[in-house]
């Protein structure tokens, strides 16, 4: 072992050693977090006692010594704010180091952990190891500032609040440091999870675009056997056999038209964004020719503006339309007079321009709504009205990506309008 490794082993033994002397009261309300807490500990040699609040604490205080407290923060009658400034202002329990439990949700967390006098924050939830050594260094600290006279109060004011300080410079110092610590080790966790999911994202369409890709061939291989033996063996095959061959190249073209609406999804999600002037009326009245044309005898009335200008990715925002105008086009199907409108509404509150495709067909009970833009969820029987629930999926991708939203209204047998923003133009 090198001079380095003796030195850390002596530290440990040194620490270990003062563990053995030192009693921890743990204050939490939750009998399973103070039973944690507990064995992390005791495991260390600390000599432990409990309290299962603020008025527990100071009672078993009044009796017993301790030589640090661990509190939470969020509990039953006297915070851990409380407890903590009811210690310091008390001659006997003034020294006694206190270290608060905290989620650090609220920038006040730090404030008023220093306007009661705390010694110390530990992040919840902690890692075992480093509360411990947090527990040391306070301990350690503690002891440099034994002999140091106490500085005067001084008043701060925060997010329009007055607050009075009258912790000493080192305190206060190390209650910082530690808040940051904390701030700095959270975000680094953070960014590592964020990288994780982006490289877990990433393998998982590789592999969607891979698997839908390499599905074709085999799916090619049976609709084109199933026409030859259609077209060849007809008269031995007899009408119940013809039928069977009828079902098979349906499944296989819907699973096709699966196959391609996942290519599409994993498109959309890896095609690079690239945002421009879009006219929206002009994409929509391409989208409608394209769909009157492949139904002519229906009749349906468009509802296009002029001029609908936006901010965005023409081509991912042509597929957006594509989906919406289609499935309004389905949906009116069975509408008498059909109607589907597209147009803008008044910004919202965000002063982001709301666009809309509405429709005056099938609709869709609003109780079932959360359904809608989940892959594979479908609102209507595929005996109803065929598709494969993608669609949808592939718009909320499509406007997630510019920064925007998408949502829906609609009243069964009334219609449906759906909604959407796209963003800050930039973005």
């Amino acid at each position: 072992m090198g001079a380095g490794g003796e030195q850390v082993r002596r530290a440990a033994g040194r620490e270990r050693e003062t563990a053995q002397h030192t009693r921890v009261l743990i204050v939490e309300d939750s009998a399973t977090q103070a039973h944690a807490l507990e064995i992390v500990l005791t495991s260390e040699g600390f000599e432990v006692e409990l309290a299962s609040d603020g008025e527990a604490a100071l009672a078993l205080l009044a009796t017993q010594h301790v030589d640090l407290i661990v509190s939470d923060i969020v509990m039953p009658g006297i915070s851990g704010y409380e407890l903590c400034r009811r210690l310091k202002s008390h001659h006997a329990t003034k020294d006694i180091p206190v270290v608060l439990l905290t989620t650090l949700s609220d920038p006040l967390d730090i404030i008023q952990g220093l306007e009661s006098g705390a010694d110390n924050f530990i992040t919840k939830p902690y890692d075992p190891s480093y509360l411990v050594a947090r527990i040391h260094a306070l301990l350690t600290s503690r002891r440099l500032r034994q002999n140091r006279k106490l500085q005067m109060g001084i008043e701060i004011f925060f997010l329009g609040k007055p607050f009075v300080i009258t912790s000493e410079k080192e305190q206060i110092l190390d209650l910082l440091l530690c808040t940051f610590e904390d701030i700095v080790r959270t975000n680094r966790e953070l960014q590592q999870s964020k990288n994780a999911l982006a490289r877990a994202n990433q393998e998982l369409e590789a592999f969607s675009y891979s698997v839908s890709h390499d599905l074709r061939a085999p799916l090619r291989a049976i609709d084109g056997f199933s026409h030859a033996l259609a077209s060849e063996c007809a008269d031995s095959l007899g009408d119940e056999g013809i039928g069977y061959l009828k079902h098979i190249r349906s499944a296989v073209t819907r699973m096709a038209q699966l196959i391609d609406d996942l290519l599409a999804l994993a498109h959309v999600s890896r095609a690079q964004l690239r945002r421009s002037p879009v006219r929206l009326d002009e994409l929509a009245r391409a989208c409608a020719e394209v769909l009157a044309n492949s139904e002519p005898g229906r009749e349906v009335t468009w509802v296009i503006p002029a001029q609908l200008p936006a901010d965005g990715d023409p081509s991912l925002l042509r597929i957006v339309l594509e989906n919406l105008l289609g499935n309004a086009w389905k949906f009116t199907r069975k509408a008498p007079r059909a109607c589907i409108e597209i147009g803008s509404e008044p910004p919202g509150p965000d002063n982001e321009p709301i666009y809309f495709v509405r429709d005056n067909g099938a609709g869709f009970d609003m109780a079932h709504a959360e359904k809608l833009f989940a892959p594979f969820q479908r609102l209507h029987s595929n005996a109803e009205f065929q598709g494969t629930g993608v669609g949808l999926a592939t718009v909320q991708r499509i406007i997630h990506r510019h920064g925007g939203r998408v949502w829906a209204e609609a009243e069964p047998q009334r219609g449906a309008t759906f909604f959407f923003t796209l963003g800050e133009a930039g973005s």
